[in-house]
């Protein structure tokens, strides 16, 4: 999926784009279980 596909996120402020994007990191990151790493990203 690509932004242009959801033209209502043009429509937010830059603030809220930021905000939109740090909560999607945070729902990433708390599922960062079910997420394989691949080897060359391990240290």
């Amino acid at each position: 999926m690509k932004v242009a596909e959801i033209p209502a996120i043009y429509r937010l402020s830059i603030s809220e784009r930021i905000i939109l994007v740090e909560d999607i990191w945070d729902s990433i990151s708390s599922e960062e279980a079910s997420v394989s790493v691949p080897g060359i990203h391990e240290e």
